[in-house]
C-alpha cells in the first residue's frame, strides 16, 4: 500500500453534513479522498452544499433509491476500482446488487479492500429488526475487511449481538463540522427568560411533525410567551403551513445549512426539541450548547447514544401530560436549564470533527 492513503467514498447522497465532515478527512495529507455520489432524493427537504472541496467529487444523475442497482454507477466502479486502497459502502439491503459487484470486483483486484461506516444492524419498517435483517447483517459484515460504527456503543452491540467478528469491528463517532460552526458562534448561555424552542431538520413522517405542533399547542398555554423556531423543510411542511396561519409564535425558516444563518437561531434557542427520528441533529445541538430532547419511539439513530438522561437532555417515554411538563420544568428553572446547556457544549467538544478524522484515519491503518 502506497503510503498515501487513497479512499473512494460511495455515497448515494451527499447531503450538507456528509460533505463537511469528509472535507476534513480530506484535508489531512496522508489521505486522497474522492466521493462517488447519486443525485440523492426527491422532495424529501435535502440540500447539497457547493464548495471548493479538499476531495474529488465525481456524482452521477442517479437518485438515491436506484444507486445499488444503476448500470452507469456499476461502470464507473469498475473503471476507477482499482485506482483506490479502500473502498467505503455503505451497509444497506438498498445497496446490495452493487454491493456482490464491488465483491466481483476485489476478487478480480485483491489489493483493494472494503469497508463500511453505518448502524450495528439493518432495519425494517418502523424500526423492526427481523431475522432477514440480521442474516443479511452478518452477511455484510462477513465480507467487508473493516467495518465502522457510528459510535462505540453500536460497536460493541454488534460485537455482543455476534453479528462481526471483533478483528473487524472498529467505530468513529458521528459528527457535525464543530469548526464551521466555531466560524460563526461562540458558546454562550440561551438570553435570559429564553423560551425559544428550535427544530432542526428534513420535515418527514418519521420527526413526527404534528407532534412537534401538539407539544408546543400546549406548551404555549402554560408559557405565553414560548417560541417555535423551525429549520427545514419537506413532504410534510403542510402542518406547519397550518400551523402558521393560526399562531404567531412559530417561525418557520426553511431550509437552512449555512451556520452563519443557523447560528443566530440557535443562539436565541434554549433547548432543541425534535418528537421523531434522532440522528446528527443531536450533536448538532451540543455543538451549539444546547440540551436536545425527543420522544422515546424505534426509529432513532445511533446518535442519540450521545444523549445523557437528565443532563444534556430527554428521551421522554412518559404519557403526554407529563412530558409536556418535563419540557415546561427544564425551559422555566433557570439553574438546570443552564447545567444542561454547559454539559451539552462539554458533549459538543468531545464529539469533535477533529477527533472523528484521527478516528476514521487510525481505523484504516490498523493493521
Amino acid at each position: 500500500m502506497n503510503s498515501l492513503l487513497k479512499i473512494l467514498w460511495l455515497s448515494p447522497n451527499f447531503n450538507h453534513y456528509k460533505a463537511r465532515f469528509l472535507n476534513h478527512l480530506a484535508a489531512d495529507t496522508d489521505i486522497q479522498l474522492t466521493i462517488l455520489s447519486g443525485s440523492g432524493r426527491l422532495n424529501v427537504g435535502d440540500q447539497e452544499l457547493t464548495n471548493d472541496w479538499n476531495f474529488e467529487h465525481i456524482k452521477l444523475n442517479v437518485l438515491k433509491k436506484d444507486y445499488g442497482r444503476s448500470k452507469l454507477v456499476k461502470g464507473k466502479l469498475k473503471a476507477i476500482f482499482d485506482d483506490y486502497d479502500w473502498i467505503m459502502i455503505p451497509a444497506e439491503k438498498k445497496n446490495l446488487p452493487l454491493f456482490l459487484y464491488t465483491l466481483k470486483l476485489r476478487r478480480l483486484n485483491k489489493e483493494v479492500r472494503l469497508f463500511s461506516y453505518n448502524h450495528p444492524v439493518l432495519r425494517s419498517g418502523n424500526g423492526k429488526i427481523t431475522v432477514f435483517d440480521k442474516w443479511i447483517t452478518k452477511f455484510y459484515f462477513r465480507k467487508l475487511n473493516r467495518v465502522v460504527f457510528y459510535t462505540e456503543h453500536s460497536c460493541q452491540w454488534a460485537l455482543k449481538n455476534g453479528l462481526v467478528r471483533n478483528n473487524k469491528a472498529y467505530w468513529a463517532n458521528n459528527t457535525v463540522d464543530n469548526i464551521e460552526i466555531k466560524k460563526h458562534y461562540t458558546y454562550q448561555l440561551p438570553p435570559e427568560n429564553s423560551n425559544t424552542i428550535v427544530f432542526i431538520g428534513r420535515l418527514i413522517p418519521s420527526k413526527r411533525v404534528p407532534d412537534l405542533i401538539t407539544y408546543f399547542t400546549a406548551l404555549k398555554k402554560e408559557t405565553p410567551n414560548i417560541k417555535l423556531e423551525i429549520i427545514g423543510d419537506g413532504p410534510e411542511s403542510y402542518h406547519i403551513k397550518s400551523a402558521l396561519q393560526s399562531n404567531t409564535n412559530i417561525v418557520w425558516h426553511g431550509t437552512l445549512i449555512d451556520e452563519a444563518s443557523i447560528s443566530p437561531i440557535m443562539t436565541r434557542a434554549a433547548l432543541v426539541f425534535i418528537p421523531g427520528h434522532s440522528g446528527l441533529s443531536v450533536n448538532h445541538a451540543f455543538s451549539y450548547g444546547r440540551p436536545y430532547v425527543t420522544l422515546k419511539g424505534p426509529s432513532h439513530a445511533p446518535e442519540l447514544q450521545y444523549l445523557e438522561e437528565g443532563k444534556t437532555g430527554y428521551i421522554l417515554e412518559g404519557d403526554f401530560k407529563s412530558n409536556v411538563n418535563t419540557i415546561k420544568n427544564l425551559l422555566s428553572n433557570r439553574e438546570v436549564l443552564e447545567r444542561f446547556c454547559t454539559n451539552a457544549q462539554q458533549k459538543g467538544e468531545y464529539l469533535s470533527v477533529q477527533k472523528w478524522v484521527e478516528q476514521m484515519k487510525q481505523n484504516l491503518l490498523s493493521d
